[in-house]
């Protein structure tokens, strides 16, 4: 209904704009029409325009079928010969001259004209028979078999649309190109069955015809041009599907380049999106130019149409385009990547897409804030990713009775608890912050190596610090307020009942308990070197096994690089503080490098325990170890393993 709705209101417009077009192209050919099927093309002649002569054509071609062939009259259409023209006559009548605007390349007046009557015969012919009744029955039978074929081609959608439809209620994705690909197939399918069905009978193939033919003449009609070239509707969607052709052909390029080409490279993720953006936009630069040039447009009109792009940029794009050069710099420079915790302004969360003009952050109440690459740029960015550690802070308020050297051991204590993201080197560090209005301040600081933990291990901190608290009996004050009541009747009794009992009973208490605390307390040492070198070498430990190097073997050793990914794994130290942990144990006498030519470092290089050795020291050892002792202030041994531990001079990283 909806369609012949349509076809009925764009009858009365179909001349008008052909019309239209003649005017604009004087020398086109236009199609002789007989029950909605083209026979031949016509030109112009002296008198009368391409489409006034077609339209008259096909006008006495309808006129002589409807009265003429439907009374029974046989069909007669002859060649007739005036003068130096070949006249085309039905039953008798004028129909059409051929002209030299008719005549196909190198063919004569005569040859043309035979082409035309054997067409114009065959139409007649056909559009008679299907005027019968055996022939309309026929086509209500192939109308009835298009009808089942398009029912069960749309209940085959129909399954698809369902099945996709359940893949993406399970996945939690409410679009998908085989959805719209399956309505397009749908739509298609409806309006191939119309097509067919009115082109079965006259009348309504006449319609259709003219419809078809204003939808033609609407996307071919010139809109404008661009430098010498005219442009129409027709060239604009052509070039604007082969662009989304190509868009959709860059990203299968780009996603296949970034899936399984720049895996192999073993680049990062973040150089990994990079190279993927700037294959993607320049592939479509370079196929958008080809797309262009093959449509018609010249590369000088190009930069006119640049040019007016360049002015719309300057006047009201400044932001669009501010905010894409900007993403250019984040690709290159990589100030945040992919993963990263960052902070903009008042909004922190991951970076999960760096595009062309935004990036997306993940807030940790899970939802996605899209923020301008200009911000990125422009405004202060706090990257929580790039030290490799994070600080987790808690604060402590204490009463001003309580011992410093005590609440300091306890938080200490507290802090040392074991948490598999609380790294142990750097250790945590309880530091005394001042005097508060009712409370003696203390910070504890814990060091991660995931930001996004950090919650979790400040959590985990206030729940030790607070029992630690309550075991030692260690106050946290309320805010208080001091208040002095003077009653001569009362004090003098209240001071003696204190010297006598109170004061001193409350003070020895206090007292013993604080004794008593600071003997269950245990505080872990920074490094206890006795217990890692057991550990190294133990059955869990680094592997130490005879290597060769060249013509040399050395007995006993392991690698720099081996050494330093233990620390980092069974030790919880960050990459920095685990070469540290090397270096220290060179100056301890712990290790050595085989040759003694290099100090510690993450690199394949042999290391030793002295432990392992097979003979005593060289001279160079026993000379580093007794430099060592100097440092420290220790008496060294005759041959120590390990030196005996000093915790007042070893090293301490703040």
């Amino acid at each position: 209904m909806i369609f012949c709705v349509i076809l009925l209101c764009c009858l009365p417009l179909s001349k008008v704009k052909a019309q239209t077009t003649e005017n604009q192209a004087p020398n086109q050919r236009v199609p002789v029409v007989l029950d909605g099927r083209v026979l031949y093309k016509v030109g112009p002649s002296k008198n009368f325009t391409a489409q006034e002569r077609a339209d008259a054509i096909s006008a006495l071609l309808q006129e002589k079928l409807d009265k003429n062939l439907l009374k029974g009259q046989p069909v007669n259409v002859a060649l007739q010969q005036q003068g130096e023209q070949t006249i085309l006559k039905v039953n008798g009548r004028y129909l059409v001259s051929i002209t030299e605007a008719d005549l196909m390349p190198g063919m004569m007046p005569e040859e043309q004209a035979e082409i035309w009557q054997e067409k114009v015969k065959i139409a007649l012919e056909k559009s008679l028979r299907e005027r019968s009744l055996d022939y309309r029955m026929w086509a209500i039978k192939m109308i009835a078999i298009a009808l089942l074929l398009t029912i069960i081609i749309q209940c085959f959608l129909f399954w698809l649309s369902r099945r996709y439809r359940r893949k993406q209620r399970s996945q939690q994705n409410k679009g998908s190109l085989q959805l719209l690909g399956l309505l397009s197939l749908n739509a298609v399918t409806w309006l191939g069955f119309i097509y067919y069905s009115l082109s079965l009978f006259p009348i309504l193939r006449r319609g259709l015809y003219h419809v078809t033919n204003l939808i033609e003449n609407t996307f071919t009609t010139r809109m404008f041009k661009l430098g010498e070239v005219p442009i129409s509707l027709n060239r604009i969607l052509l070039i604007i599907i082969a662009t989304i052709i190509l868009w959709l052909l860059s990203n299968l390029l780009t996603q296949f380049l970034k899936q399984r080409i720049l895996p192999l490279a073993g680049v990062d993720q973040s150089l990994q999106d990079a190279i993927a953006f700037f294959t993607q936009y320049g592939l479509l630069f370079l196929g958008f130019l080809l797309v262009i040039n093959a449509g018609g447009v010249d590369f000088q009109s190009i930069a006119i149409l640049l040019s007016v792009i360049g002015v719309g940029i300057g006047f009201g794009l400044q932001n669009i385009a501010k905010d894409f050069i900007s993403g250019l710099i984040l690709i290159v420079n990589r100030p945040i990547k992919v993963g990263e915790l960052v902070q903009v302004g008042n909004f922190q969360g991951l970076v999960q897409r760096i595009g062309a003009r935004t990036t997306e952050i993940s807030h940790i109440d899970r939802y996605i804030i899209t923020l301008p690459n200009s911000q990125f740029i422009e405004g202060e960015v706090l990257n929580w990713n790039r030290s490799g550690l994070t600080r987790v802070k808690a604060y402590v308020g204490v009463s001003y009775d309580s011992d410093i050297n005590l609440v300091y051991q306890v938080l200490q204590a507290a802090s040392q608890v074991e948490h598999p993201d609380i790294l142990r080197h750097p250790p945590p560090k309880v530091k005394f912050r001042g005097f508060g209005e009712n409370e003696l301040r203390f910070r504890v600081v814990a060091f991660i190596q995931d930001p996004l933990k950090e919650p979790k291990v400040r959590a985990h901190l206030y729940d030790k610090i607070e029992k630690y608290l309550k075991k030692y009996h260690i106050e946290i004050p309320y805010p208080q307020r001091d208040l002095h009541l003077k009653i001569p009747e009362i004090s003098p009794v209240l001071q003696t009942w204190l010297q006598a009992n109170g004061s001193d009973y409350l003070l020895q208490n206090t007292l013993k308990n604080q004794i008593d605390s600071i003997e269950e307390l245990t505080i872990r040492e920074e490094y206890d070197w006795d217990a890692i070198t057991i550990a190294m070498r133990g059955e869990n430990g680094i592997e130490i096994k005879d290597r060769r190097f060249q013509l040399k073997v050395f007995p006993k050793v392991f690698l720099g690089s081996d050494a330093v990914n233990w620390l980092m794994k069974h030790e919880k130290s960050t990459h920095e503080e685990a070469i540290l942990m090397g270096q220290l144990m060179i100056q301890q006498g712990i290790i050595h490098h085989v040759l003694d030519e290099h100090d510690f470092k993450d690199e394949p290089l042999f290391y030793r325990f002295y432990a392992d050795e097979d003979s005593p020291p060289s001279t160079l050892q026993v000379r580093q170890k007794n430099r060592y002792a100097d440092e420290v202030g220790i008496e060294p041994e005759d041959h120590p393993l390990i030196p005996p531990e000093n915790d007042d001079n070893s090293p301490q990283l703040d």
